[in-house]
């Protein structure tokens, strides 16, 4: 990724960006050697106003994922910065069939979407102890709190186990 994009997308110098963005929109397109956006750098440092210049020029990345399988949304829910998070939200579901890039998913796929540990913005959320993000979320989507991640398969298969040896 360019420098100058990382460091304006990490300030918030909204000007800077702008005008970076302006003079060469294909940076937008540029990955950090951990596969982050620009848009996944924005929201970890937590400018609302940058955040949105990014995903108002390249919608797309607000569903892409990092090297991790984190999506913009996971870094928001680590975070804990509801205004973001909520902006970020309200963009995905606004957004139609034909802006994602799997034309099969449903706008709550990406709400849904799990990272390399399948944990969900949700999972990030309650991990990280951000009531508000985990209240807003169930209030969008209920069914995000049957979704298990792997920490929950360990669980239960631990749990299966001690079954088991007691039979």
């Amino acid at each position: 990724m360019d420098p100058r994009l990382y460091r304006s997308a990490k300030s918030g110098d909204i000007y800077f960006l702008k005008q970076l963005l302006n003079d060469n929109p294909s940076l937008l397109y540029q990955l950090t050697p951990r596969e982050n956006t620009s848009l996944h750098i924005a929201v970890q440092f937590g400018d609302s106003n940058v955040v949105a210049e990014i995903y108002s020029r390249c919608r797309s990345l607000l569903t892409q994922q990092n090297l991790d399988g984190d999506t913009p949304l996971h870094v928001a829910a680590r975070v804990g910065c509801f205004s973001i998070f909520n902006d970020l939200v309200r963009e995905i579901l606004s957004m139609s069939q034909e802006d994602f890039r799997n034309a099969n998913d449903g706008m709550f796929e990406t709400l849904r979407m799990g990272n390399k540990g399948k944990n969900t913005v949700l999972h990030e959320a309650v991990r990280n102890g951000h009531i508000k993000l985990v209240q807003f979320l169930l209030t969008i989507d209920p069914k995000l709190a049957s979704i298990e991640n792997d920490a929950a398969s360990l669980h239960c298969t631990w749990l299966q186990e001690e079954e088991c040896l007691r039979f």
